[in-house]
């Protein structure tokens, strides 16, 4: 497994709230090169299918992160912004509760064996079920602002293979 430290200019320049540093998107997707992006809670993305449930972010496609839309294994690279506690989500999206292991199930569902989840957090994800740790990033950005990590795991199992994987 593979550990970074970026350190990021913030905010981006389209200042949206939530948004990734400057830079980050294109560092990351320099690094793993994907063909076919998705960002399922991408209102603010600047790569790749933009998913959001608020149509006023403008996303390619207006949808739910736990009920994506998509066919089984059509991503080269998932990328997961999801908002950081079911407070937040409320207050800055004014959106539902947010389901971790459901919106990763989900993102782990559309990836392609072989592809890359991405998810970006103020804390480390917990692996999701088929993927193994293929990287972890800390984020450093300004002064007295949260660091961020964005775990990356490569998809390794189909979903029907989910049932016999020996956790390790």
């Amino acid at each position: 497994m593979i550990k970074e430290l970026w350190h990021l200019p913030r905010p981006a320049r389209n200042h949206y709230r939530g948004g990734f540093p400057l830079h980050f998107e294109k560092r990351l997707f320099q690094t793993y090169k994907p063909h076919q992006i998705l960002q399922p809670f991408g209102g603010g993305a600047l790569y790749g299918i933009r998913c959001d449930i608020n149509p006023e972010a403008h996303p390619d496609v207006v949808c739910d992160a736990h009920s994506l839309p998509f066919k089984d294994n059509s991503f080269d690279f998932v990328l997961c912004d999801p908002p950081y506690s079911n407070d937040l989500s409320g207050k800055l999206y004014h959106t539902g509760i947010i389901k971790e292991k459901l919106f990763q199930s989900e993102a782990v569902r559309v990836c392609k064996i072989g592809g890359y989840i991405g998810l970006y957090h103020w804390v480390m994800s917990p692996r999701p079920k088929g993927t193994r740790y293929d990287r972890i990033i800390v984020i450093i950005g300004r002064v007295r602002h949260h660091a961020r990590f964005c775990c990356v795991f490569q998809k390794i199992m189909s979903l029907l293979d989910w049932g016999n994987e020996v956790e390790s």
